[in-house]
């Protein structure tokens, strides 16, 4: 039975579920097969040697259900052979006290960890000379942030793109790309064997230069979620290659470049929000006639979520009171920072709110000084 058993197994077998929100913000459970596991953690391993001479000492900063946290810092360091350090949670001070104590070499996590991290009033105590890379990925990066990472943390900062369905990574800048290029987007080149495309709405292949949507295949993409089949022929193309949802393009050397979201979806640290799931706690309190949820600019997370209300006849929506009431139901990144009042809303031809154009005119207030 057991050589039975030994014979019926598959690398595409699954082998790992990771709940994800994917470009929606529904919970789907992701069925990563062992060929995706073992390939990315085996492939990131080999990357990392490039830049780290010796036995490896790592720490693993992001939590066992993220794809980050079990495929690349715990997957990489069982195929590399690391030495790996396990917090119960993760905190600036832990982390730095533990690379100062341990002598690590490479720490990673979303920018929002990093940019959290810069905060710290003591950070020059630490002695972070053994760090040689920090690998950022899962948030745009700013210029500012990258800059203050090589700064006060450490002098090589790599990025990488990747999702729990097209795979962990499937692309990584080299320490010496040019910031001002990753600031505006530029994610690096295809891991080996990822196969990333640019399509138009209708699947077929942009030239390189023209923005679409960044679909991926190869052997660190997922088939399919588990026991989801709805969810299948919606997330993939029927050759196999997973819609990520996001907008980008490719350069001439094939570098991927990524410039926001299809779907209007607020990413505040490595969370998602779905903008419909605050604008209906603010019109179920009958305070507001319309509302429209927006991503806002934030240094330490990327972005936050601010709301924009507009009032029914007769009714004067009040801030505070909307504020306290999405306090009591909404989990606190997903609260708006801010809610204000317009006498009324942007709405599209077919009557919905126009939440891009409520977001451009925020966000020009606030370069403006307005807000």
């Amino acid at each position: 039975a057991l050589a039975a058993a030994k014979a019926d197994q598959d690398m595409d077998d699954g082998l790992l579920v990771v709940f994800t929100g994917g470009t929606t913000g529904v919970p789907k459970a992701a069925l990563l097969s062992r060929r995706n596991v073992a390939t990315m953690a085996a492939v990131e391993a080999g990357i990392l040697a490039t830049h780290v001479d010796g036995r490896i000492t790592t720490i693993a900063s992001l939590p066992p259900s993220h794809v980050g946290g079990t495929v690349e810092m715990i997957g990489m360091a069982l195929a590399g052979g690391y030495e790996i350090i396990v917090h119960d949670s993760w905190s600036p001070q832990r982390t730095l006290e533990a690379v100062q104590a341990e002598r690590i070499q490479w720490i990673g996590g979303v920018p929002t960890m990093f940019a959290i991290t810069l905060l710290m009033p003591d950070i020059e105590r630490y002695d972070l000379s053994s760090l040689k890379v920090a690998i950022l990925s899962g948030e745009k990066v700013e210029l500012e942030l990258i800059r203050a990472i090589k700064r006060k943390i450490c002098p090589n900062v790599v990025i990488g793109y990747g999702s729990t369905e097209a795979g962990s990574e499937v692309t990584f800048t080299l320490p010496g790309d040019d910031e001002r290029a990753i600031a505006d987007g530029y994610v690096g080149r295809p891991l080996p064997g990822a196969d990333i495309r640019v399509v138009d709405p209708e699947g077929r292949a942009l030239p390189a230069g023209e923005k679409g949507e960044v679909v991926v295949a190869g052997p660190y993409t997922i088939r399919g979620y588990y026991k989801m089949p709805d969810e299948d022929a919606a997330g993939f193309t029927a050759d196999g290659y997973c819609k990520t949802g996001d907008l980008g393009y490719l350069d001439a050397e094939g570098g991927l470049y990524i410039k926001g979201r299809i779907k209007h979806i607020i990413r505040v640290g490595s969370y998602t929000v779905l903008p419909s799931e605050v604008e209906d706690v603010l019109l179920k309190s009958g305070l507001a006639g319309m509302a429209a949820a927006i991503g806002v600019p934030d240094p330490v997370y990327g972005e936050v979520v601010w709301a924009v209300v507009s009032p029914f006849p007769g009714v004067a929506p009040d801030p505070d009171a909307l504020l306290r009431l999405c306090g009591e139901e909404l989990a606190g990144f997903k609260v708006p920072r801010r809610v204000l009042v317009w006498d009324e809303l942007p709405i599209t031809r077919i009557g919905k709110v126009h939440r891009v154009e409520v977001q451009n005119r925020v966000r020009e207030m606030i370069a403006a000084g307005k807000l």
